[in-house]
């Protein structure tokens, strides 16, 4: 066995830039495997870990998906809103700890600008227990003051004292702008990974008041945004209604029973989503893509142990002379095919250590970016069971396909052993 091995590794050496190159194919196509497994696994993490430690996620009468996608994800806008008074009540519910108010619907320049108080910055969690850091500056102190998310900041060029106008609006260009209340950046947020990235922040009298000197310019004192009663006197007649409502139950038993309420609420019609439950259904609906990924990878690594099959048919007609020496030299047939499997087995084998010495790099390189800009943790751990399982599965399946050209060698050595040499 130890002469197979030994002539197995100088047929690698007499054809190192083919081998060589033939191991570095097999071995990107498994890391690739590797990486887009990391990418899957933590993208799925990464998407159901945007927010975090809110048990329910209350607004007006719509579908949980798509409270969702308005409140978190910034897409769609709400079908209507909710008034202060209702998350007074709710915020006053024995089982509530807490609650972050949102208001939504304006816009700078493609921006969206979340209106809500300082239990955001406290409470809002992603990632499981990741809160909200500040890069520099602060929250926001006054009805003025504006917090940008990272990506607003670095595109924008924002920097803390930064005069900004914000917009009536969604659209990226709005030609009605709220120049009657203008404001000043307080603080940048350090990036999240998280759809907030793309936010500006300011406080929920803020933007009653900017709706309001926007109203009363235009000689109408009402706004979408900011309902009044006039009969009524409190601190709620100054705050605009709300596209949602994050609440965090003093008990994770309580959300079921919380959410049971909200949605039977008799004052106003209502929908309240559980947001793990809605973000799971949500990524079980695109999970073609992650199907997509996976099915790329495996293609990746077929071409890969293909190029390996092509290599050593190629090299069977340049050898012949050289397995017909070694058949004269006494070598059995059995012997030629298994140095082929050997060498496809040593070929095989590098490309697993080499493919777990790429992954490791590209890891350690591109996790940080990965992170900052999409929210996907890439933890640089040693490799899983799965893993390990998936690479011997790979470096077996390179042995199994081995034993084609191998087969083809064995009966040519017994052609060339069987050939009459004047």
């Amino acid at each position: 066995m130890r002469t197979i091995i030994h002539l197995a590794l100088r047929s690698i050496m007499n054809r190192r830039v083919t081998s060589a190159l033939t191991i570095l194919a097999i071995a990107l196509s498994m890391s690739l495997l590797l990486i887009v497994e990391r990418l899957r696994t933590g993208a799925r993490e990464g998407f159901t870990g945007v927010i975090s430690q809110t048990d329910v996620i209350a607004g007006a009468r719509s579908s949980p998906i798509q409270l969702l996608l308005n409140s978190v994800f910034q897409i769609g806008s709400a079908s209507n809103n909710v008034t202060p008074k209702t998350w007074e009540h709710f915020r006053n519910h024995p089982a509530v700890a807490w609650t972050i108010p949102v208001s939504m619907g304006d816009s700078h320049k493609g921006f969206r600008v979340v209106a809500t108080n300082e239990d955001f910055f406290a409470h809002y969690h992603y990632q499981r227990d990741h809160r909200l850091e500040f890069a520099s500056g602060k929250a926001f102190t006054d009805d003025h003051s504006v917090v940008v998310g990272a990506r607003v900041a670095r595109e924008l060029g924002y920097t803390e004292g930064t005069k900004i106008i914000l917009a009536h609006g969604l659209a990226a260009e709005s030609f009605v702008k709220h120049e009657t209340h203008p404001f000043s950046v307080s603080g940048i947020l350090k990036a999240t990974g998280t759809p907030f990235d793309r936010s500006l922040f300011i406080s929920l009298p803020a933007m009653a008041q900017m709706h309001e000197a926007q109203g009363d310019r235009a000689g109408n004192g009402e706004d979408a945004h900011h309902p009044r009663d006039h009969d009524s006197h409190d601190d709620h007649d100054h705050l605009p209604g709300l596209s949602a409502i994050f609440i965090g139950t003093k008990a994770r038993t309580d959300a079921l029973a919380l959410q049971r309420e909200i949605q039977t609420y008799e004052a106003e019609p209502m929908t309240a989503a559980l947001p793990g439950l809605t973000l799971a259904q949500l990524w079980s609906a695109l999970s073609y893509a992650e199907e997509a990924l996976r099915a790329v990878s495996m293609l990746v690594i077929v071409v890969g142990l293909l190029s390996m099959i092509v290599a050593l048919y190629n090299s069977l007609n340049e050898r012949r002379r050289e397995m017909a020496i070694l058949r004269a030299l006494g070598a059995r047939p059995w012997m030629i095919t298994a140095i082929l499997l050997v060498e496809a087995g040593l070929l095989t084998g590098i490309a697993v250590a080499t493919s777990i010495a790429l992954t490791y790099a590209a890891l350690t390189g591109a996790t940080g970016m990965i992170t900052a800009n999409f929210g996907i943790s890439l933890p640089i751990t040693s490799l899983s069971g799965e893993e390990w399982l998936r690479l011997g599965i790979m470096f077996l399946t390179g042995l199994a396909m081995a034993a084609l050209p191998a087969r083809r060698a064995y009966r040519n050595a017994l052609v060339d052993g069987l050939t009459i040499r004047i």
